[in-house]
């Protein structure tokens, strides 16, 4: 996004941007609302990086490791949108992503192996924790511009937590069909 591009002087009577009623955020106000979509989407590149990692078909590896570049992707496009905004980018992640990090790392060290299944409900929960944060988001008044890339990122979360959705199914099916 260019610099110079001003997000917060959009013609505010424009009926397709979908915002909701109300005060509009303070420009404070939206850089810690991105801020905090930045660091969500820090945590789930770094889990969709260490659930690559754990998966053992093909197919998981290729989606979850698309998946960690999307996140990757919106982290460095929130960056961007948050120093358009005359904000500082939020440093790492959350605290709670440091907390699931730490955990995986524990299981990994004394030899826990994730089963294919349990790589994919981590990455299911972390889509819908995405797919909540952007709804979140979405339900205040932010500029036009900011929405219109918010809701670009929210459509991709969706669709990535559609694509996780469909491994788990198919690899239940499986699952049950071996039974």
């Amino acid at each position: 996004m260019a610099k110079d591009q001003n997000l917060f002087h959009a013609d505010t009577d424009d009926p397709a941007r979908d915002a909701p009623a109300g005060d509009a955020l303070s420009t404070d106000g939206v850089v810690h609302v991105l801020n905090h979509l930045l660091e969500g989407a820090r945590d789930d590149a770094q889990a969709f990086r260490a659930c690559t990692d754990e998966a053992r078909a093909r197919r998981h590896k290729d989606v979850l490791a698309s998946r960690a570049a999307q996140c990757q992707a919106a982290a460095s496009q929130l960056v961007e949108l948050v120093i358009t905004c005359g904000g500082q980018p939020a440093e790492g992640g959350t605290a709670l992503g440091a907390v699931h990090r730490g955990w995986a790392h524990v299981k990994a060290a004394v030899g826990v192996a994730a089963s294919e299944s349990s790589v994919l409900d981590a990455c299911a929960r972390a889509d819908d924790a995405a797919v909540a944060r952007y709804r979140e988001a979405l339900a205040l008044r932010l500029p036009v511009g900011v929405r219109l890339i918010l809701q670009m990122q929210a459509h991709d979360a969706q669709r990535g937590r559609e694509q996780v959705r469909n491994l788990r199914q198919t690899l239940r099916a499986r699952l049950q069909s071996q039974l």
